[in-house]
Formats: C-alpha cells, structure tokens, sequence
C-alpha cells in the first residue's frame, strides 16, 4: 500500500493523484490540511511506501515509474 500525501484544493495535487489511479496503485490519500504533521519537511504532493518518500514535489508521470521501477 502506497501512501500519497496532499493538499484540499491543490491542482497540481489531483493532477498527480490521477498517475497513481491510472498506474492501478494501491494507495491511501492523506490530506495534510488534516494531518500537517505529516507534511513537515516534505514537499506535496509525494508518494511513500513503508515510510520512503518515493516522488514529492511536481513530478510527472515517468518519475513515478521510474521511482516504481517501472519506467
């Protein structure tokens, strides 16, 4: 299970979230506007698993593959 952190109202955030769907990933959306102390120090949005950032901040969809090892 993949963990993706956002913002409410964030473009970019839902734009991003739209490669996790698409890639067929299994994940779990937090919204730091309810949770900010998962947002310290990190860039949004960003993908972890176990605890690993993976992607944050703008990255497109060939980042998450490659993060993935699928690209």
């Amino acid at each position: 299970m993949y963990i993706y952190l956002a913002k409410k109202n964030c473009l970019a955030c839902d734009q991003q979230e739209r490669y996790l769907w698409a890639m067929g990933l299994p994940y779990e959306r937090i919204d730091v506007d309810e949770r900010p102390e998962l947002a310290e120090g990190r860039q949004l949005p960003a993908v972890l698993r176990q605890g690993v950032v993976l992607v944050e901040g703008a990255f497109s969809e060939e980042d998450l593959a490659r993060a993935l090892g699928r690209g």
